[in-house]
């Protein structure tokens, strides 16, 4: 029986729950006691996981995978099959409530720290690392948020591989440093965002080699936008948005004549109820440049040209969560450099469709299984094939 038809035979053996983002499994109805200290209140969350990963052939991390290698001889050693298991993505946040700040016209203070072990290390020894450090002034319109949380743009991410979310795959955006204000104008659903965030933050690009990112000597912060609608419907919540980004690099010596880089980005999200137990939800987007925020299969730069690489790509993901125990999705993501933009060797096409499903037992152990198959195109090399597998179990507190 092939792999892919060992996840569909045992899709059909269970019947049951309500699902959640591949990044933030579903929480026990009943949370810790807060912690209360002066005018701040701690509510500690968190889950302990471990992953059974196994593919077919190599991707470049078995853990981490954005892409797969090429299968052409000349490319590297011999494709083979991996397994590995981790409990890497086990996690510990703390959500911080403060007091009303009457000085500054009744702001409501808050912040979040958060951590995972995705970090290096030894597998024995994993590193820590943080995902979330912020804090928030919330007034009854608006919120200013200052610190490191998911960037503005790209705001939804499939429900598979819930390390890199499929980026560099078809799915934008990362989590970096920024400074974002969140205006909700009125009572129509619509919601107005803008971002000034680090740039390099995630590729730490520096084409030059003189030890400084590119982004950090630009002296320029991105700008991040979005619009965003949303309604409350009777089979559940409608949701569109358009966004993008603008970018600034910068090096100190020439590449191949060019001084300085663009990236930018345009795209559009949706979530929308199509049935009592189906959800369709995903993104489409065009750029350039994109290595900084997990497109054009990180391939942001022709240096031999010096020219910013376009790509184009995005998701779908269809949903069926029944309301039992048993929840199911199936998707397929795209990530197109632009082949003029490309050399010899480099990435040309990264495409999946995958198949998640999740057996859920409240108020807080979940059991799941993904399957991605998985497709690499390179320039003037055979392209790279995977099925991957990752059976995980959850305790969510």
């Amino acid at each position: 029986m092939t792999v892919a038809a060992l996840v569909l035979v045992s899709a059909a053996a269970y019947a049951g729950p309500q699902g959640s983002p591949a990044d933030e499994p579903e929480e026990p109805e009943a949370r810790p006691r807060e912690l209360r200290f002066g005018n701040s209140a701690f509510s500690f969350y968190g889950f302990a996981r471990l992953d059974a990963i196994y593919e077919d052939s190599r991707t470049d991390s078995i853990q981490s995978p954005t892409f797969v290698r090429s299968e052409d001889p000349s490319a590297g050693p011999e494709d083979e099959d991996r397994l590995t298991l981790h409990p890497r993505l086990s996690r510990f946040g703390v959500d911080l409530a403060g007091p009303v700040l009457e000085s500054l016209g009744d702001a409501r203070l808050a912040g979040k720290l958060e951590i995972d072990f995705q970090n290096g290390g030894r597998e024995s020894r994993a590193v820590p690392r943080y995902r979330h450090a912020y804090l928030s002034l919330s007034w009854e319109r608006s919120t200013l948020l200052a610190g490191q949380t998911w960037d503005l743009i790209s705001p939804l991410f499939p429900e598979v591989n819930a390390d890199t979310l499929m980026w560099n795959a078809g799915n934008l955006g990362d989590r970096r440093a920024q400074v974002r204000y969140t205006l909700r104008p009125g009572s129509a659903g619509v919601s107005l965002a803008a971002a000034l965030g680090l740039t390099g933050a995630v590729d730490e690009k520096d084409l030059d080699g003189d030890g400084v990112r590119d982004g950090e000597a630009a002296a320029l912060p991105n700008l991040q936008a979005r619009v965003g609608w949303g309604r409350q419907l009777a089979a559940g919540r409608l949701e569109v948005g358009a966004w993008g980004h603008v970018a600034r690099e910068e090096v100190a010596t020439p590449v191949a004549g060019e001084s300085g880089f663009e990236s930018t980005s345009a795209g559009v999200d949706w979530s929308v109820p199509v049935g009592a137990a189906l959800t369709l939800r995903g993104e489409l987007w065009s750029g350039a440049n994109l290595s900084d925020f997990r497109g054009g299969i990180g391939q942001g730069v022709n240096r031999a040209r010096g020219e910013e690489i376009a790509s184009r790509g995005g998701w779908a993901e269809l949903g069926w969560k029944p309301g039992g125990r048993y929840s199911l999705y199936g998707g397929a993501t795209v990530d197109d450099p632009d082949d003029d933009d490309l050399a010899a060797g480099d990435r040309a096409e990264n495409r999946t469709w995958y198949l998640v499903q999740r057996l859920d037992f409240p108020p807080g152990f979940r059991v799941g299984l993904d399957f991605i198959h998985w497709t690499t195109e390179y320039v003037g090399l055979e392209a790279g094939e995977a099925n991957r597998l990752d059976l995980y179990a959850v305790y969510t507190f």
